[in-house]
């Protein structure tokens, strides 16, 4: 029986618990997490609601914190065969939230470091343990999984992000073609930036960097539905809500790595790439999915261009992070600092300064 282990009881994470407890896909599921009474209040929520739907996985609680000098040896008694996480210090509802205008005025990579830093805790463990099973993140996973394999192991892929663009998409393609959406074939390269304009009232000026084809019955529609983009409104409640959306993009994800069939699906950064890409996805690996039109060089640029749009200029080699001139100047404005690039070495430096001000 394949288990599925879950890091840390967050917001996103306690999301996919209770969808994946729903899903059918996944018998067994161990939450490894600090707080193990929250954690086995949540996993017994999950239990009823799941058996409501008619589907019994065994949900296990273990008390796990990836900074603990056990960390490692927890992970090697646990022996998932698949691993989720996404930890961070900041997530995006904390800055809507916080009177700090000067925060709330960051570029999304702004608190960057508030990702990194716990994903390299993680990562310590994990490598540590020595295990070898497919890892999942949900952290920001377009830029920091990219880090995490230019410093050492990481995720074999994201979750999120490009796949929550693809429902509007097929959305608009279905109607301008009058068509079923199973008819139409969509392939999607682009970053996080893109999805965080797909679904707010306001019609967006201009979209960050991005390929898009959509075939419908062999005829290229694509232009037509690129053009629609930006004004056709789509809005959703902006809260801690919206991590259901996010949940149910890793399902398919998550149960692709526990299958011996391959599942054609849109994710980000798949064996550590910048930004998102379709892909196909099974116990075997993980691979990009590029219709022949495309170049991996193309899509490759594409989501190095599509950076700027989240305030970053450039990742170099070693995983350090050059920011724009906006975003190094929006950051010595909050901190009083000079932050005009991010070395992974400084990210737990970072991110305690950031969690001051909020």
């Amino acid at each position: 029986m394949s288990k599925l282990l879950l890091i840390s009881l967050g917001k996103l994470t306690g999301a996919v618990l209770e969808a994946a407890a729903r899903d059918g896909r996944f018998p067994h599921i161990i939450v490894a997490t600090r707080n193990t009474a929250h954690a086995r209040a949540k996993a017994n929520s999950a239990r009823i609601g799941a058996a409501l739907e008619g589907q019994y996985p065994r949900i296990d609680v273990v008390a796990f914190d990836f900074n603990a000098p056990n960390a490692p040896e927890t992970l090697r008694k646990i022996q998932p065969d698949l691993m989720f996480a996404a930890p961070t210090y900041l997530p995006w509802w904390k800055v809507a939230a916080s009177g700090n205008a000067k925060l709330k005025a960051l570029p999304f990579a702004g608190w960057l470091a508030c990702h990194l830093a716990p994903m390299l805790a993680l990562r310590a463990a994990w490598e540590k343990s020595e295990l070898h099973c497919p890892w999942v993140s949900g952290t920001y996973p377009d830029v920091v999984n990219a880090i995490l394999h230019m410093t050492g192991q990481g995720p074999s892929i994201g979750i999120g992000n490009i796949s929550e663009c693809l429902p509007k998409i097929r959305f608009l393609a279905s109607e301008h073609a009058k068509a079923a959406i199973p008819e139409l074939a969509v392939k999607l390269v682009g970053g996080h930036a893109l999805s965080a304009l797909f679904y707010r009232e306001e019609p967006v000026k201009e979209l960050p960097p991005f390929l898009l084809q959509v075939l419908w019955h062999g005829h290229d529609i694509s232009l037509a539905v690129k053009d629609k983009l930006r004004s056709v409104k789509m809005a959703v409640e902006h809260t801690d809500e919206i991590n259901r959306i996010t949940a149910s993009a890793s399902l398919d994800v998550l149960a692709a790595l526990l299958s011996e069939e391959p599942y054609a699906l849109h994710a980000p950064a798949p064996n550590g790439l910048v930004g998102g890409y379709p892909v196909t996805v099974s116990r075997k690996g993980v691979a990009v999915d590029l219709p022949r039109e495309w170049t991996l060089e193309q899509a490759l640029g594409v989501n190095a261009a599509a950076l700027t749009s989240d305030g970053i200029t450039a990742i170099e080699k070693d995983g350090t992070v050059i920011f724009t001139e906006k975003t190094a100047a929006a950051l010595k404005t909050l901190l009083g600092e000079e932050w005009p690039r991010l070395k992974p070495n400084d990210a737990a430096a970072m991110a305690t300064k950031l969690l001051t001000v909020l």
